[in-house]
């Protein structure tokens, strides 16, 4: 069976990339997907000089709609299995391996179980949202916001996703909660830089809650 594909969505995310390629095993080199989400900076150029897939959007139209720009271009591939992850090193690009052996309709979904290693307004950020998305998906989400996760693409199959943001991540799991899906978590270490967050605190929360209560009307 082929390794999964893995999905990077890039914004301005010049400087980490070439720490995140020299981390990167060479086994999985022709399986990365980068999608250049609109960056001002020179990720293009730098995406260019390397000998892997990338797409691109003209402009800055989101986290989740780069994942949707990814997962279409991998289902024409007729990739089955795919891994998301941020480029900011956030995700250590060492435990890729953790993230291959999907179970059958099951999400693999990174869990940093050391919150003391976030800032005081992640963790609270971080505790609200997933409780509430477990409380709309009736199962345990210990780390919503967590964009470290693998799955089947026939996932796509039973879920319609519609949000372009950082919303995504929480929509994604709640339809494939209602639709029958199954979330394991896999630890990973609780890492932050001192690279800016692409997030909004206000208009995120905003966009999150407004997600959330129509998610009541989803079936």
């Amino acid at each position: 069976m082929s390794r999964p594909y893995i999905i990077v969505p890039v914004f301005n995310g010049s400087s980490p990339l070439n720490n995140f390629m020299t981390r990167i095993n060479d086994s999985w080199l022709d399986r990365l997907v980068f999608v250049d989400d609109g960056s001002s900076d020179d990720t293009l150029e730098k995406l260019k000089n390397l000998n892997v897939t990338f797409l691109q959007h003209s402009k800055n139209l989101g986290k989740g709609a780069a994942i949707q720009t990814a997962m279409d271009w991998i289902l024409q591939k007729g990739g089955d299995r795919a891994v998301t992850m941020d480029i900011d090193l956030q995700h250590p690009p060492e435990l890729l391996n953790n993230f291959s052996q999907i179970p059958e309709k099951t999400i693999l979904l990174g869990y940093r179980n050391n919150r003391r290693n976030m800032p005081l307004a992640r963790q609270f950020s971080n505790f609200i949202t997933s409780l509430l998305v477990s409380i709309r998906s009736c199962s345990v989400i210990k780390d919503s916001q967590c964009g470290y996760r693998s799955f089947q693409t026939n996932i796509f199959s039973d879920i319609q996703c519609v949000e372009h943001g950082f919303q995504f991540e929480s929509e994604f799991l709640i339809k494939a909660s209602i639709a029958g899906w199954k979330v394991q978590h896999v630890t990973i270490p609780t890492i932050y830089s001192n690279e800016p967050s692409a997030m909004r605190n206000v208009r995120d929360t905003v966009k999150f809650v407004n997600m959330w209560l129509r998610s009541f009307f989803w079936t």
